[in-house]
């Protein structure tokens, strides 16, 4: 479901990614210039990313209530199930990698055989997104032993699976969580993935993008320019799957940090926003 498709790929490589580089990004908006304005955080109060960009609560109560009023959210069904199906993928990359490193370039046949054996989940769009997943590396594979008949096993897996799930990362230098996990897919250069299931796009997404790359860039000073939104929704069985490729240029980073500042504002001097409509009942008593 990460892996572009082979058109998506070509637009990727001839358009997005030298559109990224034609435009640029101004150097201090890049993540290594944590230190100086306009990155430097102006307050003390370390916000996780999804506070920052999410923005499912149009006023912000949502972080006032949490950070202020001390109240705890209550999960509801798709965020439950959200976090379910990113755990189930999770585990599923580490047994298909260490499938693949066990069996080695050499016994493809038997890689595939002991990841299709994969026990399955209990969650009905677990299974579904986990059969998906191993027919398409197993697609990915063959396709790689048959471009590549000498590649090695470690090649073979950084090309079938360039991906890495819940990296951790810290988001101190930006002023934010010294916890962050986000998910990332090596196209060439690192790009930021985020996979968001059962929910359709909204203007807000592409602010988690820039929220990582800035940390990315923050934390290993290597310049990140692109990010993909990966829009996972489950009918009637059946897997469907829309990718959104974002540059991750000057304004949405400023877009991310004015937010930034504006929510750790409200939290440092407890400024209620007051609720929005349709806030949750922890979110605006």
């Amino acid at each position: 479901m990460f892996i572009p498709t082979a058109e998506e790929k070509k637009r990727l490589l001839r358009g997005t990614i030298p559109r990224a580089r034609k435009l640029g990004v101004d150097d201090s908006l890049r993540g290594w210039s944590w230190s100086s304005p306009p990155l430097l955080s102006p307050y003390e109060v370390p916000l996780g990313l999804s506070e920052v960009a999410n923005a499912y609560c149009h006023t912000g109560r949502d972080v006032y209530a949490r950070r202020v009023l001390g109240e705890t959210p209550e999960l509801n069904e798709k965020m439950i199930l959200g976090g379910a199906l990113h755990g189930s993928l999770r585990d599923w990359i580490v047994h298909a990698k260490k499938s693949l490193y066990e069996c080695g370039a050499g016994n493809p046949g038997e890689a595939v055989r002991k990841i299709c054996a994969y026990p399955a989940p209990e969650l009905p769009e677990a299974r579904t997104l986990i059969s998906y997943e191993s027919d398409a590396i197993e697609f990915r594979l063959r396709e790689a032993l048959g471009q590549f008949p000498r590649i090695g096993t470690d090649a073979l897996v950084a090309q079938v699976l360039p991906v890495t799930l819940g990296q951790m990362l810290d988001g101190a230098f930006l002023g934010l969580s010294r916890r962050l996990s986000t998910d990332l897919l090596n196209l060439g250069e690192p790009c930021i993935l985020d996979i968001i299931f059962n929910d359709h796009k909204r203007d807000f997404h592409p602010l988690t993008l820039a929220g990582y790359a800035l940390v990315l860039e923050a934390v290993h000073e290597f310049p990140v320019d692109v990010g993909v939104t990966v829009y996972a929704t489950f009918r009637d069985d059946r897997l469907h799957i829309e990718r959104e490729f974002t540059v991750i240029g000057d304004e949405l980073r400023m877009e991310f940090i004015e937010i930034r500042d504006e929510k750790q504002r409200m939290v440092a001097d407890e400024l209620d926003p007051s609720p929005c409509e349709g806030c949750e009942a922890w979110c605006g008593r």
